[in-house]
């Protein structure tokens, strides 16, 4: 412990000597181990960390598939239940779905989002009530009473006080009664998700028949719910796929007028990441790169510094040191610098955290998690020990056996460096000019995909457009709907500075979609086997407010709400070249097989073809879409559109009141801009480009540094030659070449194995790329042009110096 004690004064008394140098090295270390510390804390909370279930490895999502679709289709509440009962893989099965829910009757109307659930969900989750109990399995079908609710732990907090005594109080959601049964423990909250959800009532509330609609649980054509399960002891994710396959099989024979449809399970924690897994372990891994470059240029350092200090070493070693005393006390400076690099790498990464949260898509679940946790600390801990190691341990064995003879023969001179380590220091720059090359590649390569992304049209108009939603409570029949939003819509038209207004539902871009099949008059077709359409529910003025042009025939008139008109609909240019194969399909009818419930959905006769929009994301491809009156089908909760002459922001506080003023009980949900629809559409490849963008700057930074240090130590050390090079006659302008060229070696010599690399390496992202191929041209042309100019500028300024020295003082250096 004393020689340890020793060790570290002796250290810091060196450090101190070289104030410069320390510094750098643990501004270097920090920006490395820091950028770590910040991605990993984002990887553990999203990826790493176990879901807060009991065995939440046995916990599967179990979906529908259908022949060349990718959303998610849903599943029917009768199909859910044939699945319950026939399978033997599953100690249970819950079926669940978000709404949103308007509580009334204390304090302020506040909108909540809420999960409707089958009643076993808690158990299958393995978890339950902080407060009160779980529901019952008899509270799936409704009771004539006040139906259950589970509120979250943050929502008994926030509006409710942590009122212990609030279990079996009544709640006014939607104007219907609901019993609070429970509260959930903190932490709890399912489905996982970025927003949570607030509360969990259950099935019961979609098994009601309002306005004498058929309830939704009675209808196998309407795949609304997920469905989550929990796995038998030892049975595996593939055991259950076959046996699950088998019962869907069935159930395609029994019912065949619906669509033939397969089943797919996927273990839950992969559910909940999606597609972002593969991203966030790209960024791990580029992050990494990164400090893999600091550590070379801090090898570099050292290796420059222990040259310095081979008359001090021989000196401690004549006078009785041992080789691996030597060794100790350098890698106890190594060691010091790591913990101040991991240090102040600490504070970078709790800047970092935010910065990433606040960067961050908004799908990305459990990230508002990640924090300076006890995992994340000792993932800081262990990256400072083994950096401290990989960039101190190398000098520390080429310092500690220096020529006693030669070194102490130098007198006053800092020593000079052997061919081997002039090597390694080549070597080091080489492959930090590499690494750097493969992270600008790649960041080159997101970022044109991301303004490659930016240029699409999105077939509407997005500036000027601000939208809200509003869900009607149930006693709005579907005449008072109706109603409702005309009187709205006419306020809010006749407001100053709004250009037009309409209301649908979904909007593009907001992930609400809703798909169908349709059948088309005189194309009979076998069952299941009719073509899919994205089904939207429009107002009048829909089209112009949105900036979609019409193609072919006309808009919605007033006529066409009026009480027995003839059912209408619209289609999208896709829909009509994939249908109708270039004949005209105005005045022909389809049958989109949606239905207010209380009736068969009836043919409509196409009475105009709009453009085409991006619905399904920037980068995706437009699908087929149809567009139907709202009067005729006033069941789905709306979103409001307003496009603005100003700002559109600034007419929201004139929005809700005059939503207000025809029900005051109505709060605006999800107010946002046609332009922020668009952007969040492409945040995960902004998040992934940012990102790598910034690490890959960071290496372009780190390597330019490291380069134009190796460049100014090699021209340090051979003043002397140069000074007898310019003595006999030596041109200067041939020096600066000399030392140019030198550097400019490495240089390419990076660039070419870092390029072949890139070659490689980027094949993992080609999923994430848009309009560029993971072998890009301009880009692999682009980055190292700059990242070789770069090099050259580092390599000139030392080599200016070189070239300028006076011949009689570099005689007499050192």
């Amino acid at each position: 412990m004393h020689r340890l004690s020793q060790d570290v004064r002796y250290a810091l008394r060196q450090l101190r000597k070289s104030p410069g140098f320390t510094v750098v090295a643990v501004l270097t270390l920090a920006l490395g181990i820091g950028a770590n510390s910040a991605i990993f804390s984002v990887v553990d909370a999203v990826l790493l960390r176990p879901l807060p279930f009991s065995a939440p490895s046995r916990l599967v999502v179990v979906k529908t598939t259908e022949p060349g679709r990718r959303d998610d289709i849903g599943v029917s509440y009768p199909a859910f239940l044939d699945w319950r009962s026939q399978n033997h893989v599953f100690d249970g099965l819950s079926a669940f779905h978000e709404d949103d829910f308007t509580i009334t009757g204390r304090g302020e109307p506040a909108h909540l989002t809420g999960a409707v659930v089958s009643a076993n969900m808690f158990s299958v989750l393995g978890v339950a009530p902080a407060l009160g109990r779980a529901f019952p399995s008899q509270e799936d079908t409704p009771s004539g009473g006040g139906l259950p609710v589970i509120l979250s732990h943050s929502l008994w907090q926030s509006r409710f006080g942590s009122d212990p005594t609030i279990v079996g109080q009544n709640l006014t959601l939607d104007g219907k009664t609901f019993a609070v049964a429970g509260v959930m423990p903190a932490g709890f909250q399912f489905p996982v998700q970025r927003t949570p959800v607030e509360f969990w009532t259950t099935i019961a509330l979609d098994a009601q028949s309002p306005n004498g609609v058929p309830p939704l649980t009675s209808q196998r054509g309407v795949a609304y719910l997920d469905v989550i399960a929990r796995l038998k002891p030892n049975v595996t994710i593939a055991t259950a796929q076959t046996e699950m396959a088998t019962i869907q099989a069935a159930l395609n024979r029994q019912y065949p007028e619906n669509r033939p449809k397969g089943i797919s399970l996927v273990a839950e924690a992969d559910a909940v990441v999606g597609e972002m897994r593969q991203g966030l372990f790209i960024l791990l891994g580029a992050v990494g790169l990164v400090l893999l470059i600091a550590c070379a240029n801090l090898l570099n350092l050292l290796l420059a510094r222990a040259t310095v200090r081979r008359k001090e070493i021989s000196v401690r070693t004549a006078l009785g040191a041992t080789r691996w005393m030597i060794v100790r006390q350098l890698l106890t400076e190594s060691m010091l610098l790591a913990a101040a690099g991991a240090a102040a790498g600490i504070g970078l990464a709790t800047w970092g955290i935010k910065f990433l949260t606040a960067l961050a898509p908004g799908d990305l679940p459990r990230i508002t998690e990640s924090g300076l946790n006890l995992e994340v600390l000792a993932f800081t801990a262990l990256i400072a020990i083994l950096t401290s190691v990989l960039f101190g341990l190398v000098p520390a064995l080429h310092a500690a056996k220096p020529e006693l003879a030669t070194s102490l023969k130098e007198g006053g001179r800092s020593g000079t460096e052997t061919l081997t380590r002039g090597r390694l220091r080549s070597a080091l720059i080489v492959t930090e000019t590499a690494l750097a090359m493969v992270l600008l590649v790649g960041a080159g390569l997101l970022l044109r995909s991301l303004l490659g992304l930016g240029r699409v049209d999105p077939g509407f108009a997005k500036d000027h457009a601000i939208t809200f939603g509003l869900d009607l409570p149930g006693r709005y029949g579907h005449a008072q709907r109706v109603e409702f939003y005309s009187r709205l819509l006419a306020q809010v038209r006749a407001t100053p500075g709004v250009r037009s207004a309409s209301a649908a539902f979904p909007l593009p871009l907001s992930a609400d979609e809703v798909k169908t099949g349709l059948d088309v008059e005189g194309q009979p077709m076998k069952q299941g086997e009719s073509p899919v359409t994205t089904f939207h529910i429009i107002d009048d003025d829909y089209f112009h407010t949105l900036g979609i042009p019409l193609v072919k025939g006309r808009e919605f008139i007033p006529q066409d709400d009026a009480e027995g008109a003839t059912p209408v609909v619209i289609i999208s240019q896709r829909l009509a070249k994939q249908v109708f194969s270039g004949e005209d399909p105005i005045g022909r009818r389809i049958r989109p097989n949606i239905s207010s419930g209380d009736r068969d959905a009836p043919q409509r006769v196409i009475v105009g073809v709009v453009g085409d929009v991006k619905a399904e994301g920037l980068g995706a491809p437009s699908i087929p879409e149809s567009y139907v009156p709202y009067a005729q089908l006033p069941f789905a909760p709306m979103s409001v559109v307003v496009r603005t002459e100003m700002d559109s922001s600034s007419i929201v506080p004139t929005l809700t009141k005059e939503v207000q003023s025809l029900d005051n009980a109505l709060p605006l949900l999800r107010i946002k801009s046609l332009d922020e629809y668009v952007s969040d559409s492409v945040v995960g490849t902004r998040f992934e480009a940012v990102l790598l963008g910034i690490f890959g700057m960071l290496a372009f930074v780190l390597t330019a540094v490291g380069l134009y240090g190796v460049i100014s130590y090699t021209v340090v050390q051979r003043t002397r030659e140069m000074g007898i090079r310019l003595a006999l006659g030596a041109n200067r302008s041939a020096i600066l070449g000399m030392v140019v060229k030198n550097g400019m070696l490495l240089a390419c010599a990076g660039a070419v194995m870092g390029l072949a690399a890139a070659f490689l390496l980027t094949r993992l992202i080609a999923t994430l790329l848009f309009g560029v191929g993971p072998a890009d041209p301009l880009t692999f042309l682009c980055v190292p042009v700059a990242l070789i100019t770069v090099a050259m500028l580092a390599t000139y300024v030392p080599a200016r110096r070189a070239a300028r020295v006076d011949p009689m003082v570099a005689l007499r250096y050192e």
